[in-house]
């Protein structure tokens, strides 16, 4: 080999340990440039699930965005926002009772876990095998209302002092039975009726100087006459009437005319549960539902 050779030889030998070197150095950087991307991923990953379970369980609503929803590509609705999803409420609410078919609905209530509000009048009172029923109503958790005494529209509705006089009946009736001081009413007929010669105003201003408030109803699956109906009719007109309103103040009745609501509540409250409807019982926080606003 000449001399020339040689010495290219050498200086090729010198430079590789050194190439070599520097290609394991950049092979080394890749890696952990890709590691560090891989670990990243993993942590935005994790980071953003506990994010998105955080925010769903304090009721906020999370929606995919571009991409897929995967990480930061989600969007955060904040409750009451235009964007977030408005939960309905209904209020189960039963007039008249207490009847032979509260029983019945008490029980089917209790069944499904479901408070109602139970409108009730004098018509029980000292009747043996339903006057418990004012105490039962409340000892399961249910809200008791006062729906009049009498329930007579000719004596209730003749003047001032006659209503305030049943007034002062039903809420006696219903302390005395059940320890409830009752501040929730709703006049037979509704506030919006025609049967009153006195205007319905100086009734609710009767109920105001008390400290009482009064609610009538946007749902009611019932007939004009007031005549029972079968129970799928009633099914159907809950249901129908479900969907155009987000606070439902249902009309149903507790009779003993009436057993086919007794029959239908099973599927009512099925029904309404499966469209993520919150049922629940009234209070004086309840939003107002009133024909006529005094």
């Amino acid at each position: 080999m000449d001399h020339e050779k040689w010495e290219k030889l050498k200086s090729l030998l010198f430079f590789l340990p050194l190439l070599l070197s520097m290609l394991s150095i950049l092979w080394c950087a890749v890696i952990f440039s890709k590691v560090n991307d891989i670990e990243y991923r993993l942590k935005t990953v994790s980071l953003n699930s506990y994010v998105e379970q955080t925010l769903v369980s304090n009721n906020y609503y999370v929606e995919p965005g571009e991409g897929g929803g995967e990480g930061l590509q989600t969007e955060i609705i904040v409750p009451g926002s235009r964007q977030a999803k408005k939960q309905k409420v209904a209020y189960l609410t039963f007039d008249d009772g207490p009847s032979p078919n509260t029983e019945k609905i008490l029980k089917t209530l209790k069944r499904h876990n479901v408070k109602a509000t139970f409108f009730v009048d004098g018509n029980a009172d000292g009747v043996e095998g339903l006057e418990e029923e004012y105490k039962r109503i409340v000892d399961e958790g249910h809200t008791i209302a006062m729906h009049s005494y009498s329930h007579q529209y000719a004596s209730l509705y003749r003047s001032e002092e006659s209503f305030e006089d049943d007034l002062d009946k039903i809420h006696s009736l219903i302390y005395n039975k059940t320890g409830v001081d009752a501040t929730i009413y709703r006049f037979p007929g509704g506030s919006g009726n025609h049967v009153s010669q006195v205007d319905m105003g100086v009734f609710a201003e009767a109920l105001h100087a008390r400290g009482y408030e009064y609610w009538d109803w946007n749902v009611y699956p019932g007939s004009a006459s007031g005549k029972s109906i079968p129970a799928r009719e009633i099914v159907a007109g809950v249901m129908d009437q479900a969907e155009r309103v987000d606070t439902l103040i249902i009309l149903l009745h507790d009779t003993a005319e009436k057993d086919t609501t007794a029959e239908a509540l099973p599927e009512i409250i099925e029904g309404l549960l499966e469209r993520d409807i919150i049922l629940l019982p009234m209070d004086m926080n309840t939003p107002l539902i009133q024909q006529v606003s005094k």
